[in-house]
């Protein structure tokens, strides 16, 4: 009985390890898609913006487009994430998914710069 008990333990563990690896490549997958889609829904903003009219209704259908991807996308991610303990599922993307390490290194940049910025501001007063 122990062994049997023992053996679902273990059977339960690597499965769970399973699941967190392979929802957090596809995770990767989808932040680094996200990442892709951004300049290409700059552009189109820009397009449907400032262009003639022909040119604002084609783009802003193809911004439509995006946008309800990465909507789906979004909600996808949310999906994920929810699943497991965020500071967990974060240090493992940290470790295998490249796409994670330069957002958070850039979002590190941003505070920092932030801050610098916070600091200028109590000097000027």
């Amino acid at each position: 009985m122990k062994k049997l008990i023992f053996l679902i333990l273990i059977t339960f563990a690597f499965t769970s390890c399973s699941n967190m690896e392979s929802d957090a490549k596809k995770l990767c997958d989808l932040t680094t898609k996200s990442m892709e889609m951004m300049p290409q829904v700059m552009q189109l903003s820009m397009k449907a913006g400032f262009s003639d009219e022909e040119t604002k209704k084609e783009s802003q259908s193809k911004l439509d487009e995006l946008q309800s991807d990465l909507e789906k996308t979004r909600k996808e991610i949310a999906s994920i994430r929810e699943k497991y303990d965020e500071n967990e599922l974060n240090a493992y993307l940290d470790e295998n998914c490249e796409t994670t390490k330069k957002l958070n290194e850039g979002i590190k940049v941003l505070e920092k710069l932030v801050k610098e910025i916070d600091l200028i501001n109590q000097d000027s007063e």
